[in-house]
């Protein structure tokens, strides 16, 4: 909190994170569970969550290549203000692809640039770990409390007020973020050309970089097929209702809450490889414990232990990302990143009805679970040892 009080701009731009996550996480699940309460179909749910990632496959090189250009603060407010375009689109009849479309390519430029943004308003390593712990921190407390409330009111016919909850938040980020200090000047030097290739070179060419990418990528393409098959398997596995799913969420928020807390000591104590290693192995055997339940109690709590290492492992990352790519290319980093992230969601949202047609709800859940554990192993066998304040480049 001493940082909040101290740093007028992070206040501001952690304001606007707070704002805009209770919209997204109040709206990032009821827009699934109401494709599938209209269709019934689980392919429509992963068809859902792939249009969501399609966007970031197609525009993030170029919004790197953006971020590096022009100022990031007037990236992060003009995205806000697409994302609640794309949000106002949800509420025309049929409207709930394309709306999630649009959206989803305004955050091709808005999360890379709040990535690259905090260094720039908060450059010690000690605060930026804190800084990153304290966003994580308030993003697991909306996990745990938007899903359900907007699950719920998705469950009792209110979906169009999810929807305007999530537009007037990003119409707030983008009022907060306007009058932020820092930021205001572009990243790179005037005369210099700013290509996609630099920063895709620089990622190849850095061990850590590429270990980070790798196996971050495994890891979310992992989870990203047990979320589109979380429908399936609270209706079919545990005969529960839609409201399960908000419960199940929360669960995991109140893990990410505890993982945020500790995160700050681990990350500045441990290498990131150690971290990664056991982070992830530890999420997967707690999703192996969960997918395999056949009752609520033990799916809650099972989800809820996941959220622990995950919300540690999600934080290291992006601390060692901030660390580790220099200020001119990194928003073409942070775009990579993003794009991976995109290109694991899209792969296992469309592998998830493939492994259910194939083998089955259970195996599928089983084998997506088990992959997370791999990530672990191969996060220790890609990624160099690097001391926690080690910067590269």
């Amino acid at each position: 909190m001493n940082l909040l009080r101290r740093n007028r701009d992070f206040r501001r731009l952690y304001a606007a994170a707070v704002v805009d996550g209770f919209g997204s996480w109040l709206l990032v699940f009821a827009a699934p569970l109401h494709v599938f309460a209209v269709t019934g179909s689980a392919a429509s749910t992963g068809l859902a969550l792939a249009v969501q990632a399609l966007p970031a496959v197609l525009l993030t090189p170029w919004a790197g290549v953006a971020l590096d250009r022009w100022p990031r603060t007037r990236i992060v407010v003009v995205a806000n203000l697409a994302s609640a375009l794309g949000v106002g689109l949800m509420l025309a009849p049929g409207g709930v692809f394309g709306g999630l479309f649009v959206e989803s390519a305004a955050g091709c430029f808005l999360r890379p640039a709040l990535r690259a943004l905090t260094p720039t308003v908060v450059p010690d390593d000690g605060d930026l770990a804190t800084a990153n712990a304290l966003t994580s921190f308030t993003d697991g407390a909306f996990r745990m409390l938007g899903p359900p409330l907007g699950t719920a009111l998705v469950v009792a016919g209110w979906f169009p007020a999810v929807v305007l909850a999530d537009l007037a938040s990003y119409l707030v980020a983008a009022a907060l973020v306007v009058r932020l200090r820092a930021g205001r000047g572009a990243a790179a030097r005037a005369g210099t050309r700013v290509r996609v290739r630099d920063g895709l070179r620089a990622l190849a060419r850095t061990p850590l970089l590429r270990g980070l990418a790798v196996a971050s990528c495994l890891y979310w393409t992992a989870n990203a097929a047990l979320t589109a098959l979380l429908f399936p398997f609270a209706a079919d596995r545990l005969g529960a209702s839609g409201r399960v799913i908000g419960w199940l969420i929360a669960a995991l928020g109140v893990g990410y809450l505890v993982g945020s807390a500790l995160s700050r000591l681990i990350i500045l104590r441990y290498a990131t490889r150690t971290v990664l290693t056991a982070g992830y192995a530890l999420v997967g055997l707690c999703f192996v414990v969960a997918f395999t339940a056949t009752s609520v109690p033990r799916a809650l709590v099972a989800i809820g232990l996941s959220g622990v290492p995950g919300a540690i492992t999600q934080i290291a990352t992006v601390h060692r990302l901030q660390l580790s790519a220099p200020d001119a290319i990194l928003g073409r980093i942070a775009a990579a990143f993003h794009l991976t992230d995109a290109l694991a969601s899209v792969t296992g949202a469309l592998l998830a009805p493939a492994l259910v047609a194939a083998a089955g709800l259970a195996p599928a859940l089983l084998t997506a679970s088990l992959t997370v554990v791999a990530a672990g192993p191969l996060a220790a066998a890609l990624l160099p040892f690097a001391r926690p304040r080690d910067r590269v480049g």
